[in-house]
């Protein structure tokens, strides 16, 4: 059996924890003996910095080789030749299309499924074309597609398009209740929808040991650049970065804590954003006297390797979701600030809403407040974590389980 993940970015370790947490779910339902091909927006860098993974390019990247007076023209004819590929016409799709879109077609039709990665890029203030372009293709070429767990919507754009995408689908995974409204205001079928926790839950093994305690406590952040926080981003932008360095000095001054950014968007220099960046910010606003005991990680690592360096700290500062998902993986108890709703909808789910912070209306001093409350309690955060990860893990199993009953309901 092949499976085709298409939609992945590799380059983001949280995109890379989410596709480790799909392999294994994949193997799990379908046996290990599945072979399973990637198409990454980067696909020569993931490549390389992923071996042991099969990564070619995507359908929307061969066609953006074009050039461009031919891009608009080439889309017409890809269309046309995925709706021929597997009629007696195919000979003449296959002429329809150059050489490179056409390596893209013969993988999606050799493949027995094509799973659209989880993770959340069917949002509105994301292009979602590119990604709705190998769905699209999948189903003019008939070829059994799912869209594994994600945050998805809401949907002002683009319905009539998302609606014969969602209504091709064999199976629907998401992560959360909203996003489920956000599919039936569309007009999607519910017995194609599921809920799942995140495919990368399925990482996470036994529960961490308590670390010895030690003389100074150590605390990671994340940080991001979020230019999507209404009509005054800049000023947004800038009140979170001044309430995260609020939260430094809060931890290095009043608690002696050593404090280290790191992040799952890092190190990798083609990927399209590097979070140091935001970290140099609020190093830079909180005085060179504190900024010297502060360290920025810039080190690019593999999901398995940033779990277990997230393992180190007592408590994690995440605005990247799937930081705090990997730290909560470990183990580590985790001060979430949120800038899309799926991180609110993860912490609800986990019965810890009341801790997230929304990025675009930080306060430094709620922030500082509720870091201190997490780590005066962190054995009682660290033990329900202890409690709740069987659950997230047999949760995010169950996703390969709603994809065997969408591809046997439509045989």
């Amino acid at each position: 059996m092949k499976i085709t993940v298409t939609n992945t970015a590799l380059l983001n370790a949280g995109d890379a924890a989410i596709m480790a947490g799909t392999d294994a779910i994949l193997r799990d339902i379908f046996g290990s003996g599945i072979r399973v091909e990637l198409r990454d927006q980067q696909a020569e860098d993931s490549r390389a910095a992923y071996g042991d993974y099969r990564v070619e390019e995507t359908l929307y990247g061969a066609l953006e080789s074009l050039p461009d007076d031919t891009r608009r023209p080439g889309l017409v004819r890809l269309m046309t030749a995925a709706a021929l590929w597997r009629t007696p016409l195919g000979n003449l799709a296959r002429r329809l299309v150059p050489p490179r879109v056409r390596a893209v077609m013969d993988g999606y039709a050799e493949s027995d499924l094509i799973v659209s990665a989880g993770g959340t890029y069917l949002v509105p203030h994301y292009r979602i074309r590119p990604k709705l372009l190998e769905l699209l293709a999948a189903r003019l070429m008939r070829r059994p597609y799912v869209l594994f767990t994600q945050s998805l919507g809401p949907f002002p754009r683009d319905r009539i398009l998302l609606r014969a995408i969602f209504a091709g689908a064999h199976a629907v995974l998401v992560r959360d209740s909203r996003s489920v409204e956000h599919l039936l205001d569309l007009g999607v079928r519910g017995d194609r929808i599921a809920i799942c926790a995140d495919a990368a839950f399925a990482l996470a093994g036994r529960p961490t040991p308590v670390p010895e305690a030690r003389n100074k406590l150590r605390v990671g952040i994340s940080v991001r650049d979020w230019p999507h926080g209404g009509s005054d981003a800049d000023g947004a932008m800038q009140n979170y970065v001044s309430a995260v360095a609020k939260l430094v000095r809060h931890l290095t001054e009043g608690s002696g804590a050593e404090v280290t950014f790191v992040s799952t968007c890092q190190g990798a220099g083609s990927y399209w954003t590097d979070d140091s960046a935001v970290a140099d910010r609020v190093v830079a606003e909180i005085g060179q006297e504190i900024a010297d005991r502060v360290q920025v990680d810039r080190s690019f690592r593999s999901p398995q390797q940033l779990m277990d360096h997230l393992a180190g700290y007592d408590m994690y500062v995440s605005t990247r979701m799937h930081g705090a998902i990997l730290a909560l993986c470990a183990g580590v108890p985790v001060l979430p600030i949120a800038y899309e709703f799926k991180t609110n909808e993860l912490f609800k789910r986990l019965g810890m809403e009341e801790i997230v912070q929304d990025l675009t209306s930080i306060s430094g001093t709620t922030l500082c407040r509720t870091c201190r409350m997490i780590l005066d309690n962190r054995a009682a955060y660290r033990e329900r974590i202890r409690e709740i990860l069987p659950d997230l893990r047999e949760s995010a199993y169950a996703a390969g389980q709603a994809v065997a009953i969408g591809l046997e309901r439509n045989r």
